[in-house]
């Protein structure tokens, strides 16, 4: 019984990530993009030229973020399709880890005001996404089986997707 309750609970941790992410980058948006009433346009053309450097730091970010959660969902698909599929043993060992971790970047995002620390825990959450899908790819090649051969080289396109950072 304990075994099934780890055995589901990196995608738990995966997910719970995702929606934090998905939080973090829509309170950036709206933070950067201007209203329809015109108020934010106009609070932002009063100022100086650093803040407008600053907002586009900001959209760089929310990009950033968008091509993540993207990467994240993908992953998130992947662990679905592996986990109703003949493949159940396929799940990685290494994972909860990495998930608690994934899980831990995300809350630490969320609660994170200071723009250089915000640099940091994105490279840190691509380094974790980065070993997620290095650890399933491993895995996958290991096994020898024309599906987990094809579901391999459908995730090391997800490794050529990562944005730099």
């Amino acid at each position: 019984m304990e075994t099934a309750t780890l055995q589901y609970c990196p995608m738990e941790h995966q997910t719970e990530a995702l929606k934090l992410l998905q939080n973090v980058g829509s309170h950036q948006i709206a933070i950067s993009r201007p209203s329809k009433l015109g108020l934010e346009k106009q609070v932002t053309t009063n100022q100086d030229s650093s803040a407008a450097a600053r907002t586009i730091a900001e959209k760089a970010r929310e990009s950033i973020i968008t091509q993540l959660i993207d990467i994240l969902t993908q992953i998130l698909t992947f662990d679905e399709e592996i986990s109703h599929s003949s493949f159940q043993d396929l799940r990685i060992f290494l994972r909860p880890k990495v998930s608690i971790e994934l899980r831990n970047i995300c809350v630490r995002m969320a609660l994170r005001d200071s723009d250089c620390q915000k640099i940091w825990d994105l490279r840190d959450l691509q380094d974790c996404l980065k070993a997620m899908v290095d650890s399933q790819v491993s895995s996958l090649i290991n096994m020898n089986h024309s599906v987990a051969i094809q579901t391999s080289c459908k995730l090391e396109e997800i490794c050529l997707s990562f944005p730099k950072i």
